[in-house]
């Protein structure tokens, strides 16, 4: 292995190892979150879990703005310009300031209107909008905070948001032991101890992250004063950047959730049984994400140095461990599939559809892989358009229509739900390889 391949598997390991622990801890506190829940009354869990999902889809949506700061902050550390890195760190973090105190401001006030929209209710509708009242005082920070380490990372530094979610995860775990059951002489709050834990440990996070980017004792470093002081041409090019991204999360959400709603036609047990296979498959994912995350960074920062081969082969490499990584948890899901789901389920109908579920899952780990890391790759040299095209043609094209025949047409099994998501995963993997190889990403000015 000659030197400069050695320093690039060092550099993407650097970067991808702490992103996968990251994206872990995030499911683990999850995972516990809604065992907890689980505890209380039916209403409840379905009042948290459609609240946590309401927000943390707005979040994302709104908060693409950290996609074009990544891959602007990376351009020019790459180059060596951390000047007009620090400008470029210091309007997105702004933006996301604003997008953040508005898009909380209105859930808080509306939060009642907003669940008697989306169910009827009566029980869920009090649960939800108190749950989403006080879930969103953290809400003011969690755009900031995904903004600050998508700068972090940018910059080429994944520590920082791993030691920000470690504490905030921990925080929040503990936080909704006390609050939710009340323990340790605090009140007994149920839903809203739920809420007020979940939103402080954002808090909690948003200042670690924030404190190291204010610091500029790791990477990079913005200004406070330079917070208010707008750069119109730098805010065009984050938000031509930012915009396509959007779009492209809010397809891939919304698809899931209209998915969800049809599968539920299906019967209790093949939801049951999609829901728990779900649950299983997210962890494959892991390795994926944070190879997309090394992918993005090394691309943005390659690309900066005016250095394409090296864009190249970190692309590649990223991808080549990604797709060693998901290819042996497919082998497991292939091999021992019942044990796996076992662990998420008892009831006997909905283990043997989880089970055969989750086999079909292995074949998209692969396809999984590549297109994670290409998309990332992509994104880093400024294509957000891209993967934003080929995500609404394999949605619109594949996905949804399929799904929409096998469960209201045909009425198949939950089964062929999922054989339909590996043929759209597989098309996004050839559609991605596709774009990434015309090579026009190589040519793309950011600034």
């Amino acid at each position: 292995m000659d030197v400069n391949t050695l320093a690039i598997r060092n550099n993407i390991l650097k970067l991808a190892g702490p992103a996968i622990l990251e994206m872990t801890l995030h499911t683990l506190v999850w995972t516990v979150d809604t065992a907890m829940i689980g505890r209380l009354n039916p209403a409840s869990i379905s009042a948290v879990s459609l609240g946590a999902q309401m927000m943390f889809i707005s979040m994302a949506i709104f908060g693409s703005i950290g996609i074009g700061a990544t891959a602007m902050v990376a351009r020019n550390v790459g180059a060596g310009d951390l000047e007009r890195g620090r400008k470029v760190a210091a309007q997105a973090l702004s933006m996301g300031i604003v997008i953040s105190i508005l898009l909380s401001s209105v859930g808080m006030i509306f939060s009642k209107e907003i669940f008697s929209f989306v169910v009827d209710d009566p029980q869920l509708i009090s649960y939800g909008s108190v749950y989403l009242r006080y879930v969103l005082i953290g809400g003011f920070f969690l755009i900031p905070l995904g903004v600050s380490n998508a700068i972090l990372r940018g910059a080429g530094n994944t520590i920082i948001p791993l030691k920000a979610a470690l504490f905030a995860n921990l925080f929040n775990i503990i936080g909704d032991y006390v609050l939710i059951f009340g323990k340790w002489g605090f009140p007994q709050l149920g839903v809203k101890g739920a809420a007020i834990a979940t939103g402080l440990a954002q808090m909690l996070g948003a200042f670690i992250s924030l404190y190291y980017l204010f610091s500029g004792k790791y990477g990079i470093k913005v200004n406070l004063k330079e917070l208010f002081i707008l750069d119109k041409e730098i805010l065009s090019k984050l938000f031509r950047l930012s915009i396509p991204a959007a779009f492209e999360i809010t397809m891939n959400d919304g698809s899931r959730l209209l998915s969800s709603f049809w599968i539920a036609k299906l019967g209790t047990v093949h939801f049951a049984a999609n829901a728990v296979a779900v649950a299983a498959e997210s962890i494959s994912f892991m390795p994926g994400y944070g190879f997309a995350i090394a992918a993005t960074t090394l691309m943005g920062q390659s690309l900066g140095a005016k250095d394409v081969d090296v864009a190249h082969k970190s692309t590649m490499k990223s991808m080549q461990y990604a797709v060693i990584l998901m290819g042996i948890i497919a082998v497991i899901f292939l091999t021992i599939p019942r044990l796996i789901m076992s662990l998420f389920t008892s009831d006997q109908k909905t283990l043997l559809l989880a089970t055969q579920c989750i086999r079909v899952g292995a074949l998209e780990q692969i396809p999984i892989a590549i297109a994670m890391v290409i998309s990332g790759a992509l994104k880093g040299a400024g294509d957000t358009k891209g993967p934003f095209y080929i995500s609404l043609a394999t949605n619109l094209g594949v996905r949804l229509p399929l799904i929409f025949m096998i469960v209201f047409f045909w009425k198949l099994s939950i089964v062929y739900v999922w054989v339909a998501t590996a043929l759209q995963f597989t098309l996004e993997a050839l559609l991605m390889t596709w774009r990434y190889r015309r090579g026009k990403w190589k040519t793309l000015e950011l600034g």
